[in-house]
């Protein structure tokens, strides 16, 4: 008799290629570019678009566009909710999208996010405080997950006391929106529904007074404008700034307290100048890509990398795979880490924030660390979209 030991349930070893992909995407991009720089998934139904070059390409061609909510759903055209989903600025197109990227873009340009990073620094030195004198601490709790909420919500203009549930209520509409895992429950869907009205009410408030130099006082500003945002759209872009400070920058945080803890070297380099943090954090962005993939739906005809894609088709630009490509190739990466925030009218408004947030935490913990190790098993998230650490055990020695 063979033991379930000798012969795993498929289940099991399922389970165990999941978990290897979650832990070395590497491989998974390496198999992926082998079959072609675009190739049809029968399991997915569609296309996934590998190659450095395709994908730049289909995320700069206006022939390509998101693809929107399922016309059935609480959140498709018609419903209660369905302008919310249209009102994203990475689904907009055309007019709409041209107003609300200029309204909200000086808010998020380099110049702008520059002035930022002393007090950027000044929370990380907070977080800091935070650790126990053992210096040992789970990394994602202790920074990774606080650092990018805090910084969204200065640039965004949260109050101070509200940022903890206003992170909950965008949670609860990601989860019930299917945003992020798939198509939601009825149960989800109604939590989500219900949390999008009392973020409305918030934002309502918020914008009666906001903070200086923030994005609600941009929208504020613009009121009556040929530039102005409906409330819809507001609460549509406050909702989406804010989530990314819970999923793509985490992860790119995450990402780098993992490297710090696993090249002794590095804490030194930092220090003595050999290494720069900004390179650092290209490196990160470029090989642990925090959002792993973005899909698309063609709106006509087009070939790409020659192969013809039908009208109606869906594409997963797989933005890991694309830029494994260039470390493997050595090509140039570019001023945003090859494809790791997208590219073209959808590139990510918050790019030049994350950078920030990842240049200044290597900065303070160069200054503040001596050391850091590894003090347990981490463990990831089990979504392959936004792929990072929920958990990072570490150990630190002060300088």
């Amino acid at each position: 008799m063979t033991s379930a030991t000798e012969h795993p349930a498929p289940a099991d070893k399922r389970a165990a290629v999941a978990a290897h992909v979650l832990r070395r995407p590497a491989v998974l991009y390496e198999q992926l570019r082998r079959q072609g720089g675009l190739t049809w998934s029968d399991s997915g139904g569609c296309w996934l678009v590998v190659g450095y070059e395709p994908a730049r390409m289909v995320l700069r061609d206006e022939r390509f566009r998101m693809p929107g909510a399922d016309p059935t759903s609480e959140w498709g055209a018609g419903a209660r909710h369905g302008d919310f989903v249209r009102s994203l600025l990475l689904s907009a197109e055309g007019a709409d999208h041209d107003r609300m990227r200029r309204t909200l873009g000086p808010a998020f340009s380099p110049r702008a996010v520059r002035s930022r990073r002393e007090a950027v620094e000044a929370t990380i030195d907070r977080l800091l405080a935070d650790i126990g004198p053992d210096g040992r601490f789970d990394g994602v709790a202790a920074i990774s997950g606080r650092l990018p909420v805090a910084v969204v919500g200065d640039l965004v203009g949260v109050p101070g006391p509200e940022r903890d549930h206003a992170s909950e209520l965008c949670r609860t509409i990601s989860q019930g929106g299917g945003l992020v895992n798939g198509p939601a429950t009825e149960s989800a869907v109604r939590s989500a529904l219900t949390a999008l009205d009392e973020l409305t009410v918030l934002v309502r408030q918020w914008l009666t007074e906001p903070a200086p130099d923030s994005v609600l006082a941009a929208i504020r500003a613009a009121a009556g404008t040929s530039l102005a945002l409906s409330e819809t759209e507001t609460v549509a872009n406050v909702f989406s700034l804010y989530l990314a400070g819970h999923d793509t920058s985490r992860n790119m945080i995450s990402a780098l307290l993992l490297r710090l803890a696993t090249a002794p070297e590095l804490l030194d380099g930092l220090r003595d100048g050999r290494l720069t943090a900004e390179a650092e954090v290209d490196r990160v962005l470029l090989t642990e890509s925090p959002l792993t993939f973005t899909a698309r739906v063609a709106v006509r005809d087009v070939e790409v990398a020659g192969q013809l894609i039908r009208r109606g088709d869906r594409l997963r630009v797989m933005l890991g795979a694309a830029n494994h490509e260039l470390v493997t190739t050595d090509q140039p990466a570019g001023p945003l880490a090859g494809v790791a925030f997208g590219e073209g009218r959808h590139v990510c408004l918050g790019a030049h924030v994350a950078r920030l947030e990842g240049v200044a935490l290597l900065t303070v913990l160069a200054r503040r660390w001596s050391t850091v190790r590894v003090a347990g098993a981490p463990r990831w998230t089990p979504h392959f979209l936004h792929r990072g650490l929920e958990r990072l055990p570490l150990e630190a020695t002060w300088c």
